[in-house]
């Protein structure tokens, strides 16, 4: 007796990326045009968290391309993008990445940023608010600075 299976869904295709050349190094972008709106959809930028990629927004991209042209960046060092050649990798060096990201596409941007990428997009929005359009942030890795009275506790024991 054979038994029958049933045919398996084709896998979902990752949303297509380019290598972007920034003068002094590259990154990877993927991008997730909606065929529908074009070139009428505003532009949205995707910042990934620590450990991650592209990747990480594909189901976000997919649900906001009716109404944005998303693009998410991997990070120099990150996914498909290769290390600075400079070896910074500090808030600073990366929000540079984006802002230089964002000035070759020379045009202002929704900037989504999670985790280290939402420190980064806080960065970018800071120094250069001309290029950011909206901040969203998702759990963003920012420092808090309020005392701990918690933490006394430890050097004690």
């Amino acid at each position: 007796m054979t038994q029958e299976t049933a045919p398996q869904p084709e896998p979902i295709p990752h949303w297509p990326g380019r290598l972007v050349n920034l003068g002094d190094h590259q990154v990877f972008v993927r991008s997730a045009p909606d065929p529908e709106t074009g070139d009428d959809a505003e532009p949205a930028l995707c910042v990934h968290g620590l450990e991650g990629s592209s990747r990480n927004w594909t189901d976000l991209m997919d649900l906001l391309r009716s109404r944005l042209a998303c693009d998410a960046l991997d990070l120099p060092g990150f996914g498909d993008s290769p290390p600075r050649p400079d070896g910074r990798y500090s808030i600073a060096a990366l929000a540079q990445t984006v802002i230089a990201l964002i000035q070759k596409q020379s045009e202002p941007v929704h900037l989504i940023g999670n985790s280290l990428g939402g420190a980064v997009s806080v960065k970018v929005a800071a120094t250069r608010p001309d290029l950011v359009k909206t901040l969203t942030l998702i759990s963003p890795a920012l420092p808090d600075l309020r005392p701990r009275l918690d933490l006394v506790r430890f050097p004690v024991v």
